[in-house]
């Protein structure tokens, strides 16, 4: 056989081996869903097994196609929501389990679960928005609705028929009084409205002296709406204050267990917190009395539980260092509301 014919019959060999291998790909492909991929990683060109979804060496899914609708969404709802096969053994075990998963997480045992900050994130996300969007939730923390009753919680009385009975009119008379009385006091305090002392604020740079004349004069000028701003400011930044808290929550759980290295007192307070987010949860949904009465029973003793499992310590010594950890948590609780206050009142324009 000539030169020619030599290279024609591996040109026809090579041809034949490529359309192979396309075909194979295609049929790869099809089996997968699309999954099919290049033999090698696009991302690093590292050789892939024959039906790898994900390359061995920088973990880059395997597909070289542009995601669908549906593969975009299930992998923000696998990744950023976890509700892929873990989530429910993982919410039973942080719900009716009190330190459950920590332990589990702490022996080791940590992909059978959900991860602890995926799971704060995924119940606290659910949460913030089950309370903006559920009937009756309020977005200004209640503090809207205590101002309306300041100004308006007396006018009813004081619209009574002209034909009402002397008593009824005398309760009128009685509350037109209060009301004019409560109207009073509101413009009072509307002029002398204050955030800061003028020597305390005179203290701040001249910025930060700025925003609190603003709010002052906006709080002057319309109550209710600055009130709502505040509060709409502080539930915006409620998640942040929570995520901030977490380092000092566990620090003060190492003051107390002071035995367990820091990184596992932090374990401990996102699974605590998730909780927490998972009744306040059921709570939003299910606003009937028992039900928020029996989440808010079991917020109270799901830590003192979670410590007791987590620690193995007497119930003795758990109790009283549960009793401590409260009185600690609640003056960071109050200091971070302060905070959220203060950031509210000054941004919230």
């Amino acid at each position: 056989m000539d030169d020619a014919g030599l290279n024609g019959l591996t040109g026809g060999t090579a041809a034949v081996a490529a359309s192979a291998e396309l075909a194979g790909l295609a049929a790869g492909s099809s089996k997968h869903g699309r999954h099919g991929h290049t033999g090698r990683c696009l991302n690093c060109d590292t050789v892939l097994a024959p039906d790898a979804r994900f390359c061995s060496q920088c973990g880059q899914d395997t597909a070289n196609h542009p995601p669908s609708l549906f593969e975009f969404v299930h992998e923000f709802v696998s990744h950023y929501i976890a509700v892929e096969g873990t989530l429910w053994k993982s919410l039973w075990g942080l719900m009716a389990k009190p330190g459950f998963l920590t332990r589990e997480y702490l022996a080791g045992r940590k992909q059978r679960y959900v991860l602890p900050l995926r799971l704060l994130l995924t119940l606290g996300l659910l949460f913030f928005l089950a309370l903006k969007l559920m009937p009756g939730s309020t977005q200004t923390l209640g503090l809207e609705r205590e101002v309306d009753e300041q100004i308006t919680g007396v006018t009813a009385p004081a619209s009574a028929p002209a034909a009402a009975s002397a008593a009824a009119s005398s309760t009128a008379a009685r509350a037109a009084a209060k009301l004019d009385t409560a109207r009073a006091r509101i413009a009072k305090a509307d002029v002398e409205a204050r955030i800061l002392s003028p020597e305390l604020a005179a203290r701040l740079p001249q910025s930060l002296q700025e925003r609190v004349h603003h709010a002052e004069a906006r709080w002057r000028a319309d109550p209710k709406d600055a009130v709502r701003a505040m509060g709409a400011t502080m539930l915006g930044l409620a998640p942040y204050a929570v995520l901030c808290s977490l380092p000092f929550f566990a620090g003060l759980l190492k003051l107390l267990f002071w035995r367990q290295p820091y990184g596992a007192h932090f374990v401990f307070a996102m699974h605590l917190h998730a909780a927490w987010y998972g009744m306040l949860l059921v709570a939003v949904l299910l606003p009937w009395s028992g039900v928020v009465f029996a989440a808010w029973l079991w917020s109270n003793l799901y830590p003192v539980v979670a410590l007791k499992r987590v620690h193995a310590a007497g119930w003795m010594t758990t109790l009283l260092r549960a009793g401590l950890l409260a009185v600690l948590h609640w003056g960071l609780i109050s200091l971070g509301v302060m905070t959220l206050v203060m950031v509210g009142v000054l941004a919230g324009h």
